[in-house]
């Protein structure tokens, strides 16, 4: 996706038409999980899809939200995913942090949004090869030592209690987002120092809400992600896009031991240390060769259940969505 594109919503160029409910909608982008509309109220309505990311291992689809390739489709993810969004914007509304949502098409999986427009800076070294803009602020909120934040810090007990949030832009299509410092925030312009704190501290309150909600259902919150925006009527910082189960990993059978550290996480996280490959089209001859990489970190948690397809129906049922 051009993110640029996206960012400046108000000047995009409709790609197509189509009448959803009575209301002539025209598309604006696509994403992986959804399809964006504008619509003649100056509102954009968010169409949430079935597709599902992850990878590939022996020919089969393992579903993984930390992914960005969609690999196949889950039945009944894209109402899911925005009954999961409606629920949890209008409690975080109800507890003073602003979103972008005016209301929900209870008939479709559409979900109707205020227009705005994505944190970032624009490309100011355009006469320097591999430089480009930078669009889509979103902050992590990480409740426990997994993912990317162990692959950096392996010196920590993966399973161990967090409480951490960080910042992140998305990076281009094909790259890992980019981790941003919070001075290089306010440094960029992108937000000032109050905005950065405020933006911070409703974060924190957004995983603390989480954790509440999920572990009174008997579940564990891990981690999430959440984007923000720049409101185009008011200029305000609101949360915006969605909060379902593509953006957040969720388990079962938690327990934590004095030290804060997970009892079954031996059972449920798979690490390992060791060289990439990747298979290239051999030049001399008709097949491929295997040809070795860098060394990498891996961590796998094994029930995650925002990521399977039976789990995901035993979060929407413990929500009664």
């Amino acid at each position: 996706m051009n993110y640029k594109k996206r960012a400046l919503i108000s000047v995009a160029i409709l790609t197509g038409c189509v009448q959803h409910r009575g209301v002539v909608v025209g598309l604006l982008y696509r994403e992986k999980t959804k399809d964006v509309f504008t619509r003649p109220d100056g509102n954009l309505e968010f169409h949430f899809k079935d597709d599902a990311t992850g990878y590939m291992m022996d020919g089969k689809p393992v579903f993984n939200s930390g992914y960005d390739q969609v690999v196949g489709q889950i039945p009944g993810k894209g109402e899911i995913s925005r009954k999961f969004t409606i629920y949890f914007f209008e409690l975080f509304e109800e507890r003073g942090i602003p979103t972008d949502l005016v209301k929900s098409e209870s008939a479709s999986n559409a979900m109707v949004v205020k227009p705005a427009k994505l944190l970032g800076v624009e490309n100011q070294a355009g006469d320097f090869k591999g430089s480009y803009g930078i669009y889509g602020l979103e902050t992590v909120v990480r409740n426990e030592v997994m993912g990317s934040w162990w692959r950096r810090y392996p010196c920590q007990i993966p399973g161990s209690r967090l409480d951490i949030v960080e910042f992140y832009a998305k990076g281009k299509a094909g790259e890992p987002d980019i981790l941003m410092v919070d001075d290089a925030l306010v440094q960029l312009g992108i937000m000032n120092q109050q905005e950065m704190e405020t933006t911070k501290n409703r974060t924190k309150q957004i995983g603390n809400i989480m954790h509440e909600e999920f572990q009174k259902r008997g579940f564990h919150f891990v981690d999430g992600k959440v984007e923000w925006g720049r409101e185009l009527k008011t200029g305000n910082i609101i949360l915006i896009d969605d909060l379902s189960p593509d953006t957040f990993r969720v388990c079962e059978g938690y327990d934590l031991d004095e030290k804060g550290i997970c009892k079954a996480n031996k059972q449920c996280i798979a690490t390992d240390y060791r060289q990439a490959s990747k298979s290239v089209r051999c030049s001399n001859c008709s097949g491929s060769v295997e040809v070795p990489g860098d060394f990498k970190r891996y961590i796998e948690a094994k029930n995650i259940l925002s990521a399977d397809p039976a789990g995901l129906k035993k979060l929407a049922e413990a929500f009664r969505l």
